[in-house]
């Protein structure tokens, strides 16, 4: 008996729409199970994208293909693919039309650009964004964009008015900073592999759901508040982590936020031999860091590795380095658990460690564990492999 894989090659030239492939892959692997290559034109792809087919595979096809921003963000090298939306939370847009925008309700995840709800995705060289927080894309300039009041005796503030100028950064400002996904994972995407991707944007930039599984390989994590999330089990191995930082009065970045379950029945988050630094003014408007006007004495203030977002959240720094002068000594902050259910003061995020990071985890909280091996309590290695077995 012979087994044969079926396979299908799909190609988007530029100015295509990687949806419509997206379409004639659901309906091929409806009818035969055939896994999906689309190969991509470099060029920016204005869509949003939902990955609901089984073992679809995104792939650059430049003979030179790069991940490079350029101008600030808002334009990306020739021989990059980017795929960006621009739904960010607070906002009703036109182009939703019936749909309620993320606050009533979750189908988005965080209004995710690219949402992934199938098992085995697989991404290369491929930008992934939202731009929000980032510049007024030419689509978001020819839509409308409602603030959406809170609800009678609700929290929550009053989004400013966008801005209506394709191109315009203001919305790098701290005031329209909010919620908005590049990349989602619910819990049936298993097994995901980004290899040399990037993931930008500001808050929220990746999250992923309890059950889901991701491993990212190199490439670029870039943004500012929380921007790596949720409970899904995730290893970034060799990734340059990028932090988004432009220099407004207390304009601070925390890198991760993770969730998990809190029966432990999955991994965490594990950042393995990464490498932090602030972004270029290639990729960041806003950029020049004016410490009278930041209210921060040194830029040692401003970059935090991790803010657990539930106090049973799991993360993991091993063998990080950064550049110098960047990393806040604490490293470590408690500002999403400290008012949530079950929290101790005295031992806020037990599942909080450290093994071999620049400066061998000097000045870290005391509920921060520094390992003395590459190996978790519980006799998990770490190593990528090893997380997401």
């Amino acid at each position: 008996m012979f087994l044969f894989i079926l396979s299908l090659v799909l190609h988007v030239h530029a100015g295509g729409s990687i949806a419509a492939a997206l379409d004639s892959a659901r309906t091929v692997y409806a009818q035969h199970g055939e896994k999906t290559t689309i190969l991509i034109e470099p060029g920016t792809y204005q869509e949003e994208l939902t990955i609901d087919i089984p073992g679809i595979r995104l792939v650059n096809a430049s003979r030179h293909p790069s991940i490079a921003l350029k101008d600030g963000g808002v334009h990306c090298d020739g021989n990059a693919v980017r795929l960006t939306w621009y739904y960010g939370h607070g906002y009703q847009y036109r182009s939703m039309g019936s749909r309620i925008n993320y606050g009533g309700s979750r189908e988005r995840r965080w209004n995710a650009s690219v949402l992934v709800t199938a098992p085995d995705f697989y991404a290369e060289n491929i930008i992934f964004e939202n731009s929000f927080n980032l510049y007024v894309s030419e689509k978001e300039a020819l839509d409308e964009a409602t603030p959406i009041l809170p609800a009678e005796g609700g929290k929550g503030r009053v989004m400013p008015v966008r801005p209506k100028t394709a191109g315009s950064t203001e919305v790098q400002l701290k005031t329209y900073r909010e919620r908005a996904a590049a990349i989602s994972f619910t819990e049936t995407a298993l097994r995901a592999h980004l290899n040399n991707c990037r993931a930008v944007g500001r808050q929220d930039v990746l999250y992923g759901d309890e059950g889901a599984s991701v491993y990212w390989q190199g490439g670029v994590l870039q943004g500012g508040v929380d921007f790596i999330f949720g409970a899904m089990t995730m290893a970034v191995d060799r990734a340059t982590i990028v932090a988004n930082i432009n220099g407004e009065k207390e304009d601070k970045c925390y890198i991760s936020a993770g969730r998990g379950g809190e029966e432990k029945r999955h991994r965490g988050l594990l950042f393995y031999k990464c490498h932090i630094r602030l972004a270029t003014a290639e990729e960041l408007v806003n950029l020049s860091f004016n410490f009278e006007r930041s209210g921060l004495s040194t830029l040692s203030e401003a970059v935090y590795l991790a803010r657990p977002w539930r106090w049973w959240g799991e993360t993991v720094w091993a063998y990080t380095t950064w550049d110098e002068g960047i990393l806040n000594p604490e490293g470590w902050h408690t500002g999403l658990v400290e008012k949530k259910p079950g929290f101790n003061p005295q031992n806020p995020c037990p599942y909080s460690y450290e093994y071999q990071s620049q400066d061998r985890s000097v000045g870290r909280p005391e509920w921060v564990t520094v390992l003395p091996k590459p190996t978790l309590p519980d006799g998990t290695k770490l190593t990528p492999r090893a997380w997401l077995k």
